[in-house]
């Protein structure tokens, strides 16, 4: 006859093969749908000739990292 210990242990060994099974289902169909929508995305600027422009706030923030560097080796 099978002991108790021996049923347990096929019931628990069938259950995380399913959860595992099920994580890899969702994680697939997770893949698919985001592949989806990053087709569009090749990496380039919107507007490059923008960022060659910087505006009045970049450039305070340019002069602020600037003195902060030079600041400390004085």
């Amino acid at each position: 006859m099978v002991d108790t210990q021996t049923i347990l242990t096929v019931l628990l060994t069938i259950s995380a093969g399913l959860m595992i099974w099920y994580i890899l289902g969702l994680r697939q169909r997770r893949r698919l749908n985001n592949s989806d929508g990053s087709k569009d995305y090749i990496g380039f600027a919107r507007n490059p000739e923008k960022l060659m422009q910087p505006d009045e706030e970049a450039l305070e923030e340019l002069d602020r990292l600037i003195s902060k560097e030079f600041g400390s080796e004085e």
